[in-house]
């Protein structure tokens, strides 16, 4: 990037290509409209600032394109024709036909530098193509139309705004009038909680601020600062000049974006986002350069621009598919998978009829995979990273299965997950998902699973890595937690009941395997090498595997994956929120424990380091350290566990609290007798450790032992 760019100059760009709107009034409607449908330069403006900013067209297709032609020619011929016919009717609810597309939208799609059909990813936003109307007759728009007394149409004109783009989980969405439909490049309006308010002065000056907006947090080096100074924003009102654009409305933001050499501050007055300033640059230099100008120190902040960072969408698929480079009898160090049968067939995932819920008129765009079960339902992912849940109909219990009261209502369920739809629902209406987004790249696999107990269980993965889980909220409404990520794209996913109970699987591009126990969360990841495109999950603890170059089967080991399955179910066997510390309830003492067993030996230092204060405050101790001493000392005798030593530690500045009997006429302290007891009972256990190889551990268990002199002969005899 050589030329250095002023957008402090850039109000004066868009003044010379934007409609003068306040023309309008000393025009004709059909001159003013001629003077609104030259494009062409706002369009321009468009390319050159995403080239400005490092966006390079791909070519070839579009990732998100519009429609397919047939598609796309029949609706034009139902445009023109103002189509009625009652079985278009059904499919188009949402759709006014006799409402024109005005020009602007339809060149944006075609822009064949369109960053948006290209790099979908980008944007965080759904097209809505066709547009739709607010209020949506069908329902699933969240936004209402234009109230009576607003500021944008008379009383008797038409109060519909149609639709194009909404945010990721439609909590704003952006449209023009109905009444301006018939211009070629309408005003903007966008949802909030006030209502229906402008976002942009057309549609093209739209998708310029849209890439505005979003393109430079990707191509940029970037600051983001959560509480900034006063001062600093002071400065920026006074010494920057504001781009031109309207303030940017989205999740509760109301930014004004400010110019500055090769840079653009983004000031956000809305009180609602996580970082009030923003200011991203095209060269690190530019960064540092601002920052001299405003009087700022923000050099420990300078984030490097995400698009130096590999991009799974960009990168190239191999020209073939790589071999399966198992073979029998391989296995990993640890012993936690051993390959039981290798062969040159080919494992390749079943192809079924897609569900009715996915093939009709509520279908949502850009749907990538798709799955099914009859007690969980159907869902698809789709290219924007979001996630669709059509649940079934099913009783809560079986005791409510049985009910004869409800004997009706459960012959409708049964026949509704059939036919795929909710119970009750009309059979000839489309069926809205409960859709929610937390993937930023395409989902490229989707499973789900129903579990007696922890109930509906799916699973989603996309291009860039992420795994999330899903697990049902107790209403349906799938609430996402993130839990795993490594590079290149999650290729296909498993869920199934072991023995061990309910266990997930993932696989990603790079061969690495993951599995997760569902129910204590421990995981483990377990590399099989290139060629899995597929795998399947099995009860038994096998793990079956391949592509086109193979299938591999795989005996899984569940004890040595997730060694640490007995601790958790000891640790369950507490409520841990009703036993009090030094600190109160001992809530996230469970996640401290499994942290101390865990194979990071920093992370358990770190997480002991806190349990002292939390056990002992004084001459005191509580119910939370009598429950915690046996996972101490359980921990300690563990051969590979990293903080042996400190543990026998603490559990000896315990002892030192307890040590004996109080004074004649004193109050025994409350729980110190208790605890005193349980390290009896575990000394046996720890004068096993002074025939160990460890010196610090010896050391650590005969200090102890010490504190307990009459009981240690004892201890070392049993």
């Amino acid at each position: 990037m050589p030329e250095v760019i002023d957008y402090g100059r850039f109000a004066e760009r868009l003044r010379r290509v934007m409609p003068r709107w306040d023309d309008r009034d000393r025009m004709s409607p059909a001159a003013f409209a001629e003077h609104l449908a030259d494009t062409g330069p706002r369009w321009e403006l468009l390319r050159v600032f995403q080239e400005e900013w490092g966006y390079e067209p791909p070519g070839g297709e579009p990732r998100w394109p519009r429609w397919s032609e047939s598609e796309h020619e029949a609706y034009v011929r139902r445009l023109k024709a103002e189509g009625t016919d009652e079985e278009d009717d059904d499919e188009w609810d949402r759709v006014d036909l006799t409402l024109p597309v005005p020009a602007a939208l339809d060149e944006w799609w075609d822009l064949p530098f369109n960053s948006f059909t290209y790099r979908p990813r980008l944007y965080w936003t759904n097209p809505e193509w066709p547009p739709t109307v607010r209020p949506d007759p069908t329902g699933y728009g969240v936004s209402d139309g234009l109230p009576p007394d607003n500021p944008f149409v008379g009383p008797d004109d038409d109060h519909r705004v149609c639709v194009f783009k909404a945010e990721y989980q439609y909590c704003n969405e952006w449209g023009y009038l109905a009444a301006e439909a018939a211009l070629p490049d309408p005003k903007v309006l966008v949802s909030t909680g006030d209502g229906w308010v402008v976002q942009a002065r057309s549609i093209s000056e739209f998708f310029l601020q849209l890439a505005v907006t979003r393109l430079p947090a990707h191509y940029g080096w970037t600051v983001r600062l959560y509480d900034p100074e006063p001062d600093l924003v002071d400065r920026v009102r006074r010494d920057l000049p504001e781009l031109g654009l309207l303030p940017w409305r989205e999740l509760g933001a109301d930014t004004l974006a400010y110019g500055a050499l090769d840079a653009i501050v983004y000031l956000d007055d809305g009180g609602l986002v996580d970082f009030p300033l923003v200011v991203h640059a095209r060269t690190r230099t530019a960064l540092e350069d601002l920052a001299r100008t405003l009087g700022a120190d923000w050099a420990d902040e300078i984030e490097s621009p995400e698009a130096d960072r590999p991009d799974p969408e960009d990168q190239a698929e191999p020209a073939a598919p790589e071999p399966l480079s198992l073979r029998v009898g391989q296995t990993d160090a640890d012993g936690r998978w051993t390959v039981e049968a290798v062969s040159d067939r080919p494992l390749c995932p079943p192809e079924p009829e897609p569900p009715a819920v996915l093939t009709g008129a509520a279908r949502p765009a850009g749907l990538t995979v798709w799955a099914a079960d009859p007690d969980v339902g159907v869902v698809a992912g789709d290219q924007a990273g979001g996630l669709h849940v059509w649940p079934s109909a099913r009783p809560a219990t079986a005791a409510d299965a049985a009910a004869p009261a409800e004997a009706d209502a459960a012959v409708e369920a049964d026949a509704a997950v059939e036919a795929e739809i909710p119970a009750g629902a009309d059979a000839e209406a489309p069926v809205a998902p409960l859709s929610r987004t937390a993937h930023d790249a395409p989902v490229t696999a989707v499973a789900c699973r129903y579990f007696d107990g922890p109930g509906d269980a799916v699973l989603s993965g996309d291009a860039a890595g992420q795994v999330y889980v899903w697990p049902s909220s107790g209403e349906g409404d799938p609430v996402p937690v993130g839990i795993g990520r490594r590079g290149g794209k999650v290729v296909a996913l498993g869920i199934e009941a072991l023995e061990t109970g309910p266990a997930m699987a993932a696989v990603w591009s790079t061969g690495a395997v993951w599995l997760w126990d569902y129910e204590s969360g421990l995981d483990a990841v377990i590399d099989l090498g290139p060629g899995i495109e597929t795998l399947i999950l099995e009860p038994e603890g096998v793990l079956t595997v391949g592509g086109p170059t193979g299938t591999a089967t795989v005996r899984l080991d569940p004890e040595r994956l997730w060694p640490k399955r007995d601790l958790y179910g000891f640790l369950r066997r507490f409520e841990w929120e009703e036993l009090e510390s030094a600190r109160g309830p001992a809530t996230d003492f469970p996640e401290r424990i499994l942290t101390m067993a865990s194979d990071d030996a920093e992370a358990a230092e770190e997480a002991l380091s806190a349990l002292p204060a939390l056990l002992i405050e004084g001459e005191k101790v509580f119910p939370a350290t009598l429950a915690t001493v046996p996972f101490l000392v359980l921990l300690a005798t563990e051969a590979e566990n990293h903080v042996r030593g400190p543990l026998l530690s603490l559990v000896t500045d315990i002892a030192r609290v307890v040590s004996g009997p109080v004074a004649a006429g004193a109050q025994p302290e409350e729980w110190a007798g208790d605890v005193r007891s349980m390290i009896v009972n575990l000394l046996p256990a720890v004068a096993e450790l002074l025939d160990g190889s460890d010196p610090g551990v010896r050391e650590a268990a005969r200090r102890l032992l010490a504190e307990f002199p009459d009981e240690e002969a004892r201890s070392t005899r049993e």
